[in-house]
């Protein structure tokens, strides 16, 4: 651990370390090449005095973030941004930083230092780290959340909460810095300004919200605030009933991680495009990753929209070719499209090509982001679509377990661990995964894709009423999936309901007025041929209920 800026400094310090044409002045933090000075953040400066002060031993992942994020649980990647933008302030001689994989980083290039008397007064002078640097762009502080009502025994449930949501969005949002909750309850029972708050704590946002707790019920409210400017950016209430606390609570911290991660995702990637960070090619790669995780949220999985976002992540990484966060998210984007294209019945020789084309990319995408960062959370993800997409159903549900473990819960993981129950035929676990991604994510802009594997399951298993609602929800999320009007067409035939079925087959003909019934039957987000006899076989009742909707009109 290094000094806290609160302490006394040494009575010397390195003034000066030379490498090459590079000059790091170390009281400064200054960076100069040739002389001229180099734009860098403090962040990573820090890291940079960190390294070289290593004298070429291993820097331990682990020491570097305790150095340049004092009490704030990060995620990893958080540290690799700072090392990439140290390697491209060193261009050609970016090798220096060597990654130790799974370890950290050593610093290669020969150093030679200069080390001059510090003034005693001069370390009375040092500011507290917040007060030292911008706060990074998915920076927030979770408020102690506020116990309404009349029982003041209830505080440790509304504590609960709040400590459960610090934990979960720093595991579950790629990128953030969230400050620690034992300095968050400095601020539990007075009045707390959200712009002081992000002066003081280096953040962009704050969280805060409040919990009503009856016997068997919860209701909690929750706002997202920019520290910047005040302004609430986001509220949502969050109902859930039951007696098990533990499950309401996490119901609850799950439904919120989700929305205040899309959240914070959308706003940083409209103030980077606001800001004009993507002009020509002189946008930051973090910038350009925000915006494709954005296009990526708001795509509703259409080709164009993912097209969107596989250039964004291109754009980043034309800046830094070994970006994790780029390169996952392009073969992240890549399955998308595969899947995407098998769920629309898609089986042509073109589609098929297609389909092996963008596989091979995605591997060799994901393959150079495990090199990079095998433990970064979106590579671990992706790993486990990966696996989904090829048939490896049983391995993609164990990696995607993996993921559920790190994060505490995740809508597109569960439906991804739905789909290869579903395909393995084991329908009651795919009805129950399906509906746990619904019930944490019921506003999320891909909640279509969930619901839609639910109302295919609930027809096979004869639930026909339920496939109705089911697939009514879906295609009101997304009315320009035609498979969504097919599918609620044969769930409205097999329930009787004659006239609505007619409707939605018309729905269907009207967006895709050739497709067959049998393509509709056999459409799912891998080969059918790889999917267990249990599941064709009962795909036969999806079938006849294409065909009765067909003869209504």
């Amino acid at each position: 651990m290094s000094p806290s800026y609160a302490e006394p400094m040494p009575a010397t310090e390195p003034a000066s370390f030379a490498f090459g044409r590079f000059v790091f002045m170390g009281r400064q933090r200054q960076l100069l090449a040739d002389g001229e000075p180099v734009e860098l953040g403090s962040r990573a400066l820090e890291v940079l005095l960190a390294l070289v002060e290593g004298a070429g031993g291993l820097v331990t992942k682990d020491a570097l973030i305790d150095r340049v994020w004092p009490g704030v649980a990060v995620e990893e990647n958080n540290l690799q941004v700072q090392v990439s933008a140290l390697r491209r302030a060193l261009g050609p001689e970016r090798g220096w930083i060597m990654t130790i994989p799974g370890r950290g980083y050593r610093f290669t290039a020969p150093v030679s230092t200069q080390t001059n008397p510090i003034a005693a007064e001069d370390s009375s002078t040092m500011t507290s780290p917040a007060l030292a640097r911008a706060p990074s762009r998915l920076s927030l502080l979770v408020l102690p959340f506020a116990c309404r009502g009349d029982d003041p025994a209830q505080d440790w449930f509304a504590d609960g909460i709040t400590d459960s949501l610090t934990t979960d969005l720093a595991r579950a949002i790629p990128g953030s810095a969230v400050i620690a909750q034992v300095t968050a309850d400095t601020y539990k029972g007075r009045p707390a300004d959200a712009r002081a708050i992000g002066r003081d704590q280096g953040v962009r946002y704050v969280v805060e919200g409040s919990v009503l707790r009856t016997s068997d019920h919860v209701r909690v409210n929750v706002q997202l605030i920019d520290a910047r400017s005040g302004v609430h950016l986001w509220a949502e209430r969050f109902d859930t009933s039951g007696h098990d606390v533990l499950q309401m609570q996490d119901e609850i911290v799950g439904r919120v991680v989700r929305s205040v991660g899309l959240q914070m995702v959308g706003a940083e990637a409209r103030r980077a495009e606001q800001a004009g960070e993507q002009r020509s090619d002189e946008g930051t790669v973090q910038a350009y990753v925000l915006r494709g995780r954005a296009a990526t949220n708001q795509s509703m999985m259409t080709r164009d929209g993912m097209e969107v976002g596989c250039a964004l992540y291109d754009r980043a990484l034309k800046l830094e070719p070994d970006n994790a966060d780029s390169l996952a998210g392009i073969a992240q984007l890549r399955i998308y499209q595969v899947m995407l294209s098998s769920c629309a019945g898609s089986s042509t020789m073109h589609e098929v090509a297609a389909r092996e084309m963008h596989l091979a990319e995605a591997e060799e995408k994901l393959g150079r982001a495990s090199i990079a960062a095998p433990d970064h959370l979106e590579v671990v993800k992706c790993r486990a679509l990966l696996l989904l997409a090829r048939g490896a159903f049983e391995d993609a549900i164990a990696a995607a377990g993996t993921v559920c473990a790190r994060t505490g819960g995740d809508p597109l993981v569960y439906h991804e661990i739905a789909a290869s129950c579903f395909y393995l035929g084991r329908i009651k676990e795919a009805v129950e995964w399906f509906q746990r991604a619904d019930a944490l994510a019921p506003d999320d802009p891909l909640r279509w894709t969930w619901l839609h594997g639910l109302g295919r399951a609930l027809i096979q298993v004869g639930r026909n009423a339920d496939a109705v609602g089911t697939l009514r929800l879906a295609v009101g999320s997304n009315p320009n999936f035609a498979p969504g009007h097919a599918l609620l067409a044969a769930a409205l035939a097999l329930a009787g309901e004659n006239v609505p079925a007619q409707t939605a087959m018309s729905a269907f003909r009207r967006i895709e007025p050739a497709m067959p019934f049998e393509a509709i039957a056999r459409c799912s987000a891998v080969p059918f041929e790889a999917t267990h006899s249990v599941y064709q076989s009962r795909n036969e009742r999806v079938l006849d209920g294409l065909h009765r909707a067909a003869r209504l009109g």
